[in-house]
C-alpha cells in the first residue's frame, strides 16, 4: 500500500473519532467502511475527469462504499471542483465530492479536511442519502450546527 493511501486511511479513521466539541463523529460510517474494507484508495491518474468516471463504474460491481482518488499532480482548488462538477453531469448515481489542500475545510473548530493533497471521493448516492436520512434522525447535523438542507449535501 502506498504512503499516501496509509495516510488517508489514518485521516478516514480520525473521522470516526467522536470530537469534545459536538459530541459527534465527523462521520459515523467511516469506521466500519474501513473495517468492511469497502473503501478504495487510489492515486488519480492525469485524465482525472475519465479516472472518475471510470471509478464510478468500478463501485457497484465492487460494492465499495466510497473510492478516494488523491491527486499528486498540481490542481486548483477551482479546477478539481469544475471537473467534479462534470463528473457529477454523467448522471452515474454517485456522489463526487472533492477535498483541496487550500481551502482547511473547518468548521466549529474541528478540521473535515485531509489537508495534504487535493482528494476526489466517490460514493454510492443511495447510500449516501439513506445515512443522511439516518443522521436527521438524530442529533447529528443540530450537534454540528449544519442544516441538513443545505445544498453542500447530496
Amino acid at each position: 500500500m502506498a504512503e499516501e493511501s496509509k495516510d488517508i486511511e489514518k485521516w478516514i479513521k480520525r473521522l470516526g473519532k467522536t470530537h469534545k466539541s459536538s459530541g459527534q463523529k465527523i462521520c459515523p460510517y467511516a469506521e466500519k467502511a474501513l473495517q468492511d474494507q469497502t473503501i478504495q484508495i487510489t492515486e488519480a491518474r492525469v485524465d482525472l475527469l475519465d479516472h472518475i468516471v471510470h471509478c464510478c463504474h468500478l463501485v457497484p460491481i465492487f460494492h465499495f462504499d466510497a473510492v478516494v482518488l488523491y491527486i499528486k499532480y498540481k490542481i486548483t482548488e477551482r479546477k478539481l471542483a469544475n471537473i467534479c462538477q462534470q463528473a457529477s453531469l454523467n448522471k452515474l448515481h454517485m456522489a463526487i465530492l472533492f477535498d483541496h489542500p487550500d481551502n482547511d475545510g473547518k468548521h466549529k473548530g474541528v478540521s473535515f479536511s485531509y489537508g495534504k493533497l487535493p482528494l476526489v471521493i466517490i460514493q454510492p448516492l443511495d447510500k449516501l442519502k439513506k445515512a443522511q436520512e439516518k443522521l436527521r434522525k438524530t442529533s447529528y447535523y443540530k450537534d454540528w450546527q449544519l442544516d441538513p438542507e443545505d445544498e453542500m449535501f447530496y
